[in-house]
């Protein structure tokens, strides 16, 4: 029995497959939460899923018991699903897929990945993706970009990234899509180490930001605006009293306006933090639920 199943193909034109993946590859969920966002622009229908059988430890990511409407239980498992979105203005087709980070066999899920895109006729991968950085909450969420062809990268403003070691499902997606000849963008959003046990919304802006520009989408993102408000004010309420953690923040801004400056020769070292005690106390604040939630545009259906 083939893991992939496709229950149909629907009509769509030459899509652009859209992917992010829960776990290391998703700092902050702001990738995940950048595909939801996708899934909840027009109703979606979901067309094909990946078996997680033969991909994850189940001691290690548990299905979770849901109740439907009914009041039957029933059993959610972390299977990679896909979905289609067909927009009108501009004509644009996509399908999104979202996927906890698998444990075993990752040639074989990429490839099945690969499989379904050619099925498809997918004219491009957008593999979306959130990394732990050296930034301070106060400053625009830095982006960073990868594209199979070097012409592409050059016209969308991607520096060639000298990154050297251990990687994710979404780099060896990647790879397998070079291997294959299909084109591919890896759009991945920098998020504040310090800050990263939370929801990071501006982080989430910054990539459908990125990938709206690059495919001409026009989204609007207003209805993010409130949430990222909210998150830059827990943070400050949550740091304003620790001289400690306010002065590692000055130091990330003034290392950040450092390594910006044309003529630097290389990257400023890390600040260092003296207490670890002080990024768990910022953790365990904004992590802190005592007021009303405002809607959710990331809520899962």
């Amino acid at each position: 029995m083939d893991a992939l199943t496709v229950r149909d193909h629907p009509p769509l034109e030459r899509p652009i497959l859209v992917t992010a993946f829960l776990g290391w590859n998703d700092a902050a969920e702001s990738a995940s939460n950048a595909v939801r966002y996708l899934r909840r622009l027009k109703p979606t229908k979901h067309f094909a899923e990946i078996d997680p059988e033969e991909f994850f430890v189940f001691t290690e990511r548990r299905p979770q018991v849901r109740l439907t409407l009914g009041r039957q239980r029933e059993i959610s498992w972390p299977s990679m699903k896909f979905s289609y979105l067909q927009l009108d203005q501009p004509k644009l087709d996509l399908v999104l897929g979202l996927a906890t980070e698998p444990h075993l066999q990752w040639k074989r899920f990429t490839r099945l990945i690969v499989q379904l895109a050619k099925e498809l006729e997918v004219r491009e991968v957008v593999t979306l993706g959130g990394l732990l950085a050296d930034t301070p909450h106060t400053r625009p969420v830095p982006l960073t970009g990868i594209a199979s062809d070097p012409e592409r990268a050059e016209a969308l403003g991607f520096k060639p990234s000298q990154y050297q070691g251990p990687t994710g499902i979404v780099g060896v997606l990647n790879d397998a899509c070079r291997r294959e000849g299909l084109p591919y963008v890896s759009l991945w959003a920098n998020v504040p180490h310090y800050v990263a046990g939370i929801h990071n919304p501006r982080a989430t802006q910054a990539l459908l930001r990125q990938f709206s520009a690059i495919y001409g989408l026009d989204l609007s993102l207003d209805d993010l605006d409130r949430r990222a408000l909210r998150y830059e004010s827990e943070i400050e309420k949550a740091v304003k009293d620790n001289p400690e953690i306010q002065e590692y923040v000055q130091r990330l801004e003034a290392a950040a306006e450092e390594s910006e400056d044309e003529d630097a020769a290389a990257p400023p070292p890390r600040p260092e933090l003296h207490s670890s005690d002080v990024l768990a106390e910022v953790d365990r604040l904004l992590r802190r639920d005592d007021s009303p939630q405002d809607p959710d545009p990331l809520a899962e259906r």
